[in-house]
């Protein structure tokens, strides 16, 4: 599984639009909005869609200007890419040793 922390930004004018299109996304809980432009969300993988892509595409809407990742968790239990369960830090690994294989 995979979690992640978000702050989205917009043009204040926007933040009740935004808002009321993350209320129906599955995984995704707006958890504050300080009422300046900013929302923070805390995203979690679901059966439809993973966080990330979830993430990918709000960050496609017109209305958001940006998004910034501020926390990410993604555990033993997140599954790999092609599906199957992989260690947590596997990932890391692979690309240790792409940077290794370069000098």
């Amino acid at each position: 599984m995979s979690v992640l922390g978000v702050v989205l930004r917009m043009r204040p004018e926007h933040v009740s639009d935004v808002s009321s299109r993350l209320a129906t996304l599955p995984g995704v809980e707006l958890t504050h909005n300080p009422g300046d432009g900013r929302l923070v969300l805390v995203m979690e993988d679901c059966e439809q869609i993973s966080a990330a892509a979830q993430l990918g595409a709000i960050a496609l809407w017109p209305d958001v200007l940006g998004t910034s990742l501020v926390f990410e968790y993604s555990g033993p239990d997140a599954p790999a890419p092609d599906g199957h369960l992989e260690p947590a830090q596997g990932w890391r690994t692979r690309l240790g040793e792409l940077d290794s294989a370069k000098t």
